[in-house]
């Protein structure tokens, strides 16, 4: 078996797993509580109200004008991973609420709120981990950023997801709709970023140290984590000097910081959050086929 079959493999596992969880959340807990967690999938959840239809089929539906805009400005081998990912996802939203006795929780609105953006998150994050989307308010936001210059990514998803929710309060009669739907959006993105970046997220640390070399080979030989030196100039003084930057996973802050203040106690120290460190020691980038 090749490399490029083992992948497709890899990728056809994780659509169908992760879209079966994102199946969990919809049918066992957004769907019965009435809350429309944003996007293709909150207009189906409305349309489902009012009309009983399948949301799984309807959000489907509703991608394919987004699919032939995807195919004129990404092309034709990304449309059909887009096409792929989206038809199992869908797929399997409407299989998991036609599994005889599947549960539905309905007792605490705001635990179904939490607990499906978690669940849906991961599966998602599972989906996007593979370099493709879903379709709908993913896709509808790249498209629309390009040709909305003014609007950021994460800006305009934000607005049509704020848009679906609002107009479910509306659909519902219940401003109650609204909030748990906010929740679950929230939930979904963090759980989404997490999967994609690492829940270990690093820490960037910063030090202007008067013997930048020996702090250098105490971390090397101590922590065995790679430094880097940059040269810097003092703004008042006009001296140059180096800052020893090295990146951490969070487990190791308090150690370094330990490590710096037994090496130089008047160290000027930054720390700084970092969502994603590609590289040795941390996440590994594999190269696409």
């Amino acid at each position: 078996m090749n490399a490029k079959t083992k992948e497709f493999l890899k990728d056809i596992f994780l659509f169908t797993f992760g879209s079966f969880m994102y199946g969990i959340t919809v049918n066992t807990f957004t769907l019965p509580n009435l809350i429309a967690p944003g996007g293709m999938v909150g207009i189906a959840t409305i349309l489902n109200y009012y009309f009983n239809l399948p949301i799984g089929s309807v959000s489907f539906v509703l991608n394919l004008p987004l699919f032939l805009i995807a195919f004129k400005m990404m092309g034709l081998k990304t449309t059909l991973r887009i096409l792929l990912s989206s038809a199992i996802f869908y797929f399997m939203t409407d299989f998991v609420g036609f599994i005889p006795g599947f549960p539905q929780y309905t007792e605490n609105p705001l635990l179904a709120a939490i607990f499906g953006g978690v669940i849906g998150g991961i599966g998602l994050g599972l989906i996007v981990s593979r370099g493709v989307s879903t379709g709908g308010t993913d896709l509808l936001s790249q498209i629309l950023t390009k040709k909305f210059h003014a609007f950021s990514y994460g800006t305009m998803l934000t607005i049509i997801d704020a848009v679906v929710v609002v107009i479910a309060a509306i659909a519902f009669k219940d401003i109650n709709a609204m909030l748990y739907a906010t929740v679950t959006i929230y939930v979904t993105g963090l759980f989404l970023d997490k999967i994609n970046n690492g829940f270990d997220q690093a820490k960037l640390v910063q030090v202007l140290t008067e013997d930048p070399t020996h702090l250098s080979e105490q971390i090397i030989n101590k922590m065995d984590r790679g430094v880097t030196l940059i040269k810097a100039k003092g703004g008042y003084t006009g001296a140059d000097k180096e800052m020893v930057m090295i990146v951490v996973k969070r487990f190791e802050l308090q150690k370094l910081k330990t490590l710096i203040k037994e090496t130089d106690p008047k160290a000027f120290t930054i720390i700084g959050e970092v969502s994603e460190v590609l590289g040795e020691g941390f996440k590994e980038e594999k190269p696409e086929e």
